[in-house]
């Protein structure tokens, strides 16, 4: 598949991605130990996550060590942070047995996180274990009884594993959670989304949205975008992102919507807006949207040296050295 193919392909085709758990606040972490050994630890934990950025993830796995070696024996929440970031990085670089350590490390330390569980469950549905997959997906649902997300994830799994009876239980537990607040109408119109009934999403989560519930938005461009109903898709991503400025996710959503529109100069835009966030976990993917976006405006010198630049950092990536010649043959 070419580089400009493989582009308009990832909107359909995303990849699951553990990093949206991982995030988790640090604010208590700066109490424990001494400042300048918090500092030291803090500054791995950057290396590791600009690793990630690269798609270093060994780096990045070598530099989370790195981290947690700093103040051996003393677990908070930076370290548990630190130790969700080591599995996402192990899950990339194809290491599940590993990453189901690290989960089990966290668990040790927190055994009613149900992130954690959930996770773990992933990763060991990752090696083909369905079986103890399904225990931490029991586990992650008894701890967080009213997590929508991860009910919807779950039945993702399960699907996608073929296990159709395991995944409608999960379906039907979440959506017997009860109430009209906000929450509920959020995890019922979340678990609605996955299942492919759009009306009933829309009507939740327009709900949950009635009651201030920002997160509905997002919910609620993804709901359309899987209809195809891109125009009022992207109108929920922006209002989104009026309080979320910084999802990098969302704006490479955006960008996709411009380019499916043929408007690939506002693409561009969506797509270097992304890549100026914070912390960003997908900058190869808003990277690569950039230099397709510009090669469909004929700008193929400007996207040239993009793709140059972007070689520089991603060497290992097979399409894009295919395309950087076809590119220097222009």
């Amino acid at each position: 598949m070419s580089f400009r193919s493989r582009v308009r392909l990832i909107a359909v085709n995303c990849k699951k991605t553990f990093l949206a758990a991982a995030v988790l606040l640090l604010t208590a972490a700066c109490g424990c130990g001494d400042e300048k050994l918090v500092k030291s630890e803090q500054e791995y934990r950057q290396t590791g996550l600009a690793l990630i950025d690269q798609g270093d993830y060994e780096g990045a796995i070598g530099a989370f060590n790195d981290a947690l070696q700093v103040r051996v024996g003393l677990v908070s929440n930076l370290e548990e942070d630190i130790n969700f970031y080591k599995a996402y990085a192990q899950m990339e670089a194809g290491k599940s047995k590993d990453a189901i350590a690290t989960y089990t490390a966290i668990i040790d330390y927190d055994k009613n996180n149900a992130e954690a569980y959930y996770l773990r469950g992933c990763a060991y549905m990752s090696t083909g274990d369905a079986k103890q997959a399904a225990k931490d997906f029991a586990q992650a649902a008894k701890n967080n009884k009213d997590h929508g997300e991860m009910y919807a994830g779950i039945y993702e799994q399960l699907v996608m594993a073929g296990l159709l009876d395991e995944a409608a239980g999960y379906l039907d537990q979440g959506l017997k959670i009860k109430g009209d607040g906000a929450s509920a109408c959020l995890a019922r119109g979340r678990l609605y989304s996955v299942s492919g009934d759009y009306a009933k999403a829309e009507s939740e989560l327009n709900a949950a949205l009635d009651q201030k519930a920002g997160m509905a938005n997002l919910y609620l461009g993804r709901v359309f975008q899987a209809q195809g109903r891109n125009e009022e898709a992207q109108s929920y991503y922006e209002a989104y992102l009026e309080e979320n400025p910084n999802d990098s996710k969302v704006l490479y959503e955006l960008g996709q919507i411009a380019f499916q529109a043929d408007d690939y100069a506002q693409a561009v835009t969506w797509f270097e807006e992304g890549m100026a966030c914070k912390n960003v976990i997908n900058k190869r993917e808003l990277w690569g949207g950039k230099i397709a976006a510009l090669e469909y405006m004929g700008k193929f010198d400007t996207a040239k040296q993009e793709l140059r630049v972007y070689l520089e950092s991603y060497p290992n990536d097979g399409a894009a050295q295919r395309e950087y010649v076809f590119l220097k043959s222009r």
